[in-house]
């Protein structure tokens, strides 16, 4: 009996560490061919986003959210050559048609690189790439949703007031 509850507790550490070691982009949510939703990377994460020619990220994290992390994002981004966007969007940053129209300027201006979106967990990044998709990508309500991978079959408040519904 001992031996078969070792036997379970490796395999169960196994799992664990191989869940920890899984890459970043490989948890994150892929949203389109060059495109990743996910939560708040780590400074370690931004080696694997460099070799994997990630040329931009966008971070809906507030500033002072970010003073909270144990290294700094927008250096991390700048060591790699990373374009680093911040689009703040939490406690005293409301979600607004503004700050769509802002998100819209910078995946413009990050057109055909290959991007990562994020905030502490992926949650408001997601909500913001459905409300573009749905004013600036014509995709209808359940593909925006079906995109970001919800099983919503309604539009969120946030994604409401992004879209000034």
């Amino acid at each position: 009996m001992l031996k078969y509850s070792v036997l379970i507790l490796m395999m169960v550490a196994q799992v664990a560490m191989a869940e920890e070691q899984a890459s970043y982009l490989d948890k994150a949510h892929r949203v389109a061919d060059n495109i990743w939703i996910g939560p708040q990377p780590t400074e370690q994460d931004f080696n694997e986003l460099a070799a994997q020619e990630v040329g931009a990220v966008i971070n809906t994290r507030t500033a002072a959210e970010m003073k909270q992390l144990d290294f700094n994002e927008v250096d991390q981004a700048s060591k790699f050559n990373i374009t680093y966007d911040l689009l703040e969007i939490g406690a005293g940053h409301a979600y607004s048609p503004a700050k769509l129209d802002e998100f819209n300027s910078m995946m413009v201006a990050n057109s055909g690189k290959n991007m990562v979106l994020h905030c502490r967990s992926g949650h408001r990044a997601s909500q913001l790439y459905a409300a573009w998709l749905i004013k600036f990508q014509d995709k209808s309500e359940t593909e925006a949703l079906k995109a970001i991978g919800s099983d919503e079959t309604e539009l969120n408040d946030s994604i409401k007031v992004l879209l000034d519904l």
